[in-house]
């Protein structure tokens, strides 16, 4: 059975689930990592030399999933008189020998690798610590080995062969003895026999790839020259689909399992478009020789080894699925080539220093590719995001007070810290924001960086000094909580806003210094008049010609904060919901609007601009509000809404009319999106409109698609619908969807249908059970959807075990335990 895990970097596919286990508000009664007795002091470990090169020879032989290796580390030590020197290694690296400058040299095993004997060292000298050794599946003693992951043949894909390997957190010393901690940085290369019809991708130029005598196997000579933390080394391995281009001269890799490739070309199209975004903006060219992205199986999200990114394969796309939706994933991982890769955090406690810079970076870009409406989309999601986890603990961002590393990577380190980030650029303006980011990557390249580096370098930089900034943002735990008001004196041509600042500071969250602004809507136009927050209560008195139509606290979103309910007065709504600068404040204020008692007198004005808000990203995605009014009159609004750019837009137009009455052309019109071109999406909703609202004379069409569609999204939403409708041929076709010779993408949509299975069928909880234990990213994400909609306390065991297996997700699998428990 294979040893397969998810990836030490699922953090950002995980993202569905922490929505998912969040949506209702934080789990309270969860351990906080970040507090005694779970959370301890940690601190890089000493070193004892500088890690100059490792050197990797691997022979790979797949059939008995055996890795033979030798570890060459040529090292300078730090200081004299030392007589051992530690090397990591995993607890199922089985060490043959190792000899120290060509000689045999005695050593001994503990938990963290080894200690190699050696005469007394004088700093400055050269050495060579050379270690041979083996990892062998069927030897593992620790439930496998996490940074070495071996591809095993599956019924439904037998040609899945192949290997990874991955380094984050501490995973390198899995397959590599060496340094394994990214306080040091080193030249690699990787000497790596495999397969002769396998490819192989690891980091830096390609120096050579050799057939060997007898032409069974190849060995394959990667090398990077530049300087890098040990676990941002890879290799992975396989018969591929390989695409190949160019940008500004450096070789481009675009890699996937062979018989994926048709998908490439679209997953990562605007590659050499974010590379130069990022390369401009930032004032430093892309630093490495090539840039490889590699996808491949089993890998659930991506992981940013210099110059040559992992992702998962399932994550790869096309134009059906929506607007390069691969962009977010890929534009996270490449901005960790600047900040992660080129700078790279010490100790694990500075994570942000790489994860919170990472998204910022996919931010920056989403604003870039796709405008300001899903820049402020992005930054309300990952607000949101930070603030459910909020409610079950707060922290540093920075900090070195914690249970595990793996639960540095959470809802901090992730969308508050790229959210606050983008706060900064705001604040600073577009040209000091990036041109400390130049300075700190300039000063820290090729090497471990601190909170305080890039404090200095931003404060250098700009001539600010941002140690207040970085101090109760970065340093002390929370967020602000904002309570505001207005009134209006019409004598005195005045309106004042009365803010106060709410959060709890008992437990080191400080009242905000905080520059923001004041919006007023008067007719068409928003005016905008500076404030600054400096106490816990405040009032602000601002000249105005009239009383305005509306008013709006931080109406561009330009700092983190956390607003429960706008004040916002009926006459206000329609106004913001036509006009606010930022599109969130526009939904929310639709939202309202259409949610009174009495909508009709805004009804009109809301439909024009629904008409009017066009383009790929209109301000209003969600039109859920309007549809739950069912009104018949509104059916052929509906009707062209399912030609809107915007995908989202045409699939709520079709829950729309579902919810409409019975018509024969509105049937007629959701049979016809039942076909090859429509968006997935569309498609998917178009199904279970039908089966709401003709399910008789849809039936055939909707079995088809539950039994032949070739996407999961589509197949799924057929196969729901029969299930409810209690058709046993539906049922059959569930369980059918489930077995080991379907793909996996299927499985995920028979996965989704066992959720409305009736009765207590016991298959459902050996599927749910078996997915949830299949290492298979997509496979646990439903299982995980099935399991709380089941309320399946069948599973729990199942669930603490990946807990266990996996920290960083720990975080998001006890809210949903919690869930199933039925404790929220």
């Amino acid at each position: 059975m294979s040893k397969s895990r998810i990836s030490t970097s699922a953090v950002l596919a995980y993202s569905a689930l922490a929505a998912m286990s969040m949506a209702q508000g934080g789990s309270r009664g969860a351990k906080n990592p970040f507090t005694a007795p779970d959370a301890t002091v940690h601190y890089a470990p000493d070193r004892m030399y500088d890690l100059l090169n490792l050197s990797l020879d691997m022979v790979v032989d797949y059939p008995d999933r055996l890795l033979t290796a030798t570890a060459t580390n040529t090292l300078s030590p730090l200081r004299d008189s030392v007589t051992q020197l530690r090397f990591h290694a995993g607890v199922d690296t089985k060490i043959e020998k190792v000899e120290l400058n060509g000689t045999p040299a005695t050593f001994k095993r503990d938990d963290e690798g080894i200690l190699v004997d050696c005469p007394p060292t004088k700093r400055g000298e050269k050495d060579v610590v050379t270690v041979h050794y083996h990892l062998m599946q069927s030897e593992e003693v620790h439930g496998g080995s996490g940074g070495w992951h071996w591809h095993e043949p599956k019924k439904n894909d037998p040609s899945k062969v192949g290997l990874w390997t991955n380094g984050e957190t501490s995973d390198t010393r899995d397959w590599a003895v060496t340094w394994d901690y990214p306080n040091d940085f080193t030249t690699s290369e990787t000497r790596t026999t495999v397969p002769a019809d396998w490819e192989v991708i690891s980091n830096g130029t390609l120096i050579s790839d050799t057939v060997n005598p007898g032409g069974k196997t190849r060995t394959v000579y990667w090398k990077m020259d530049q300087s890098h933390a040990t676990y941002l080394t890879s290799v992975i391995c396989g018969p591929f689909d390989i695409h190949k281009d160019t940008w500004r001269g450096k070789p481009l890799y675009y890699v996937c399992p062979k018989g994926m490739g048709a998908k490439l070309d679209y997953s990562f199209g605007h590659t050499k478009d974010m590379l130069s975004f990022y390369s401009d903006n930032l004032g430093v060219e892309y630093p490495w020789p090539k840039y490889a992205q590699d996808c491949t199986y089993d890998f659930g999200g991506g992981q940013e080894n210099v110059s040559a990114t992992t992702l998962g394969a399932a994550f790869l796309t096309d134009p059906r699925a929506g607007y390069y939706t691969m962009d977010s994933l890929n534009s996270h991982e490449m901005g960790h080539q600047w900040f992660g890769d080129y700078v790279t955090c010490k100790d694990w406690g500075q994570i942000w220093l790489n994860e919170s810079f990472a998204t910022f970076m996919e931010m920056s870009y989403t604003l870039h590719i796709l405008g300001e409406n899903a820049g402020y989309r992005e930054f309300e999601a990952n607000s949101q995001g930070y603030f459910d986890e909020s409610r079950r603990y707060k922290r540093p961002i920075a900090t070195n007070f914690y249970s595990n590393p793996g639960v540095m990577f959470d809802q901090h380190t992730y969308p508050k810290g790229g959210a606050l980030l983008i706060s900064l650029r705001k604040e600073l303006g577009w040209k000091p924001f990036y041109s400390g980011l130049k300075l700190y990557i300039e000063r820290f390249h090729n090497g471990p960086a601190e909170t305080n580096d890039l404090c200095e370098a931003m404060t250098d930089a700009t001539g600010i000094n941002l140690h207040p900034w970085f101090d109760q943002w970065i340093l002390k735990p929370g967020h602000p909580v904002i309570d505001w008001s207005w009134s209006y004196d019409d004598a005195a041509k005045k309106v004042t806003v009365h803010v106060k600042q709410t959060q709890d500071t008992t437990q080191g969250t400080p009242i905000y210094d905080v520059p923001t602004k004041v919006g007023f809507i008067m007719g068409s136009q928003v005016l905008e008049s500076p404030i600054h927050l400096n106490s816990a209560g405040q009032s602000f008195s601002i000249d105005v010609t009239a009383k305005p139509d509306a008013v709006m606290f931080d109406p561009t979103h330009d700092f983190v904060r956390q607003i429960e309910t706008q004040p916002w007065g009926p006459s206000e709504l329609v106004p913001i919901a036509k006009y606010a600068p930022d599109c969130v404040l526009r939904q929310q204020a639709m939202d309202r609007v259409l949610g009174t008692e009495q909508p009709d007198s805004a009804i009109p004005a809301i439909v024009e601009m629904l008409k009017a808000d066009q383009g790929l990203n209109p301000a209003i995605l969600n039109t859920s509000a309007l549809a739950r009014l069912k009104r018949p009159e509104l059916r052929s609004f509906w009707f062209g809404e399912l030609k809107h750019e915007n995908f989202e837009r045409r699939e709520h137009a079709v829950r729309a009319l579902s919810e409409l009455p019975n018509d024969a052309e509105t049937n007629n019109v959701l049979q016809g999106l039942l076909n090859d071109s429509e968006p997935y999406r569309v498609v998917a909703a178009s199904i279970t409109a039908l089966g709401a609202l003709d399910y008789a004379n849809s039936h055939d069409l909707i079995y088809n698609q539950a039994a032949h569609a070739t996407n999961g999204q589509i197949r799924g939403a057929g196969l729901a619908v029969l299930v409810k409708h209690d058709d046993p041929k539906g049922v059959d076709l569930v369980f059918d969807s489930l077995g080991e010779m379907q793909p996996d993408e299927m499985q995920s949509a028979g996965l989704n249908a066992l959720a409305y299975v009736k009765g207590n069928d016991s298959r459902v909880v050996k599927f749910v059970r078996e997915a949830i234990n299949s290492g298979n990213f997509r496979l646990i994400q439903t299982a995980m959807q099935v399991a709380v909609a089941r309320k399946m306390k069948e599973v729990i065991p199942d669930l603490k075990a990946l807990e266990a297996k996996n920290p960083r997700v720990a975080g998001f699998i006890e809210p949903i335990i919690q869930q199933i428990q039925g404790r929220r």
